[in-house]
């Protein structure tokens, strides 16, 4: 298994891996530990048609190239300068993400693209659903679960992971590099007072005086929708919770926080919690913290 192909010339999907400079994260060896999690569960897929590119400034400590089918490119760059550290690693994001996507479609020519955090998990099913229900411009994953970093016995289901999770895209590939008024103040751009309280009251439309971007480099995703109508298509949804997201992770720029504003919020919270069980622990191959 450890040198599997995916069959035929032309992998169904990249996940394509954004890994944060070193100088970024307190514990580098968390940050190693997480990441070798998330490509594993790449590799926990059922069906094994996928490829993956991991793109960072310094290689981790470990070996990206788990099989043929995983790459890891080296950006000797510096994090693009911004005085706001979250836009900039938002930028730096979207240079690695376009760096890994011209990687893969030299190397491999995928018909489907998914950017996957470098912490996040997914589910072993996902690849194999894709492959049964090939053909639809993208797919938007918005069932998934939530995951507090290190927690034992309970995890939290979600029918909104798109709001709170980038990690919630497949894109037929030949869309990824189109181009349309897709960036926002999310990635540093500056919007007038008018445009700026748009964007805030209606946070899944096109904002007016947004700059333009390819579909692939921002980071707007709970607007996905809306950049797919603006180039003519319609996204599909993946039916059942594709993606675990790591949350209350200390060395995330946009991890989720337990901030309860009523409670009603609470107690909805409370209700979508679940045992992890033994089998979801397989599906995401998910370990200790």
């Amino acid at each position: 298994m450890s040198e599997q192909q995916f069959p035929g010339s032309q992998p169904l999907v990249v996940f394509l891996v954004p890994v944060a400079p070193r100088r970024a994260k307190r514990r580098w060896d968390a940050a190693c530990a997480q990441l070798r999690q998330t490509l594993e569960s790449i590799r926990n897929s059922a069906d094994g048609n996928f490829c993956c590119v991991a793109a960072g400034n310094e290689p981790p400590d470990f070996d990206v190239r788990l099989d043929a089918r995983f790459d890891f490119i080296s950006l000797p760059l510096s994090p693009p300068a911004h005085p706001s550290p979250v836009i900039s690693a938002v930028l730096d994001k979207m240079v690695k993400l376009t760096a890994a996507w011209a990687h893969a479609k030299a190397k491999w020519n995928p018909r489907y693209v998914m950017k996957l955090d470098a912490d996040d998990f997914i589910s072993s099913r996902l690849v194999g659903w894709l492959a049964q229900n090939e053909g639809a411009a993208g797919y938007l994953i918005s069932h998934g679960w939530l995951w507090e970093t290190g927690a034992r016995f309970f995890i939290q289901r979600t029918e909104t992971l798109d709001r709170v999770c980038g990690s919630c895209l497949v894109a037929r590939s030949d869309l990824v590099e189109r181009t349309g008024p897709f960036l926002t103040e999310t990635e540093g751009v500056v919007l007038s007072a008018e445009n700026a309280r748009f964007a805030i009251a209606d946070q899944h439309s096109l904002v007016p005086g947004s700059a333009t971007g390819t579909l692939l480099a921002n980071d707007s995703h709970q607007r996905w929708p809306a950049q797919f109508a603006y180039l003519g298509h319609t996204l599909a949804s993946v039916p059942f919770p594709a993606v675990l997201y790591r949350t209350a992770n200390p060395d995330s720029v946009s991890g989720v926080k337990k901030n309860y504003r009523s409670l009603r919020m609470f107690a909805g919270a409370l209700r979508r919690k679940r045992l992890i069980t033994p089998s979801l622990r397989r599906e995401f191959l998910l370990a200790g913290g």
